[in-house]
């Protein structure tokens, strides 16, 4: 990625993770989106020749997702949970391509798998704790397809580990939402900070790693 475009996409998200402390909603939607707006106008212009459309697709559901969860109703909420699934599906079909397993990489995706399954369990209890076990199955379906993309990018080779940085960081990200939302009683401002921080950085990972192998296939193809 370009340190131009990377300086300007570093001061969007400051911005939008700085609007978390804003109290009003009007307008925070799009605030929130803006960074991942403009990182899907680069993934536009540097990631077609390599990827297709999956990686716009994966970063412009995230902007969408983005819109939907600064909102406060469940309605809400949930169509962002929605446009976050696709953008996993989307993800994984980009780099489901030139995949390599090694020990170290199978151990990390067994390391993280087994975190994010101890935090399933006490999402789960907590769901029925409090009555909210309509919730699990969707639940199961998110994660089993976050589960499916962050293998997925750590199984990808790429000349930069970007891509599996960006896969694990997400898991990461969606982990704060999982304990603010879901386990904690009151959501707090602390740990929305730090779960947008490494949202943004998630997806600049997965982005910017798109880009920088683009590139690098292309000068490979015209030669």
């Amino acid at each position: 990625m370009p340190l131009y475009l990377t300086l300007c996409y570093l001061i969007l998200a400051l911005i939008g993770t700085a609007s978390s402390c804003i109290s009003i909603e009007v307008g925070i939607g799009i605030i929130k989106a803006l960074p991942t707006l403009f990182l899907t106008a680069c993934a536009w212009a540097y990631t077609r020749p390599r990827f297709g459309p999956w990686v716009i697709i994966g970063v412009v559901t995230g902007a969408l997702g983005d819109f939907s969860l600064a909102s406060a109703e469940r309605s809400w909420f949930m169509a962002g949970v929605i446009t976050f699934l696709i953008g996993h599906i989307a993800y994984s079909v980009a780099f489901a391509k030139e995949l390599k397993s090694t020990r170290m990489r199978i151990s990390f995706i067994l390391a993280t798998l087994l975190l994010m399954n101890v935090l399933v369990v006490l999402v789960f209890l907590r769901m029925i704790f409090v009555g909210e076990q309509a919730l699990i199955v969707p639940v199961i379906i998110y994660v089993a397809v976050m589960s499916v993309m962050m293998t997925i990018t750590m199984l990808h080779r790429s000349p930069t580990r970007f891509i599996t940085a960006g896969g694990l960081v997400f898991v990461l990200s969606d982990a704060h939402i999982a304990l603010n939302h879901m386990l904690l009683p009151t959501p707090r401002l602390n740990i929305a900070l730090s779960g947008y921080a490494t949202y943004y950085l998630a997806q600049y990972l997965l982005v910017a790693g798109a880009v920088y192998e683009s590139r690098l296939w292309q000068r490979g193809s015209s030669t």
